[in-house]
């Protein structure tokens, strides 16, 4: 499958396309959050706290930006990577 997602820039936790880790999702959708080394992508549902980062322990707060279909919006899924271990 092969899905092109963007970044949103509206709409969101807290109607900014974006919410921090413990903040209230007010959209129910797909969800980006990196540390710049790994990103993880989540579905999050409306009414539910944006979780913490789930790298490292699993306790980091961070931002977690609702993303949506590119202007092709006929694909149905997306293409994930699988990368072996220290080569990233």
């Amino acid at each position: 499958m092969n899905q092109d997602l963007i970044q949103e820039k509206g709409g969101g936790g807290g109607g900014t396309g974006t919410g921090a880790t413990g903040t209230i999702c007010t959209e129910t959708s797909i969800y980006k959050a990196s540390d710049g080394k790994i990103e993880f992508i989540e579905y999050i549902e409306q009414g539910q706290a944006f979780p913490p980062f789930p790298g490292g322990n699993g306790k980091k707060s961070t931002t977690w930006t609702r993303l949506s279909l590119t202007s092709d919006g006929t694909k149905t899924g997306f293409e994930s990577v699988l990368v072996p271990a220290g080569t990233a």
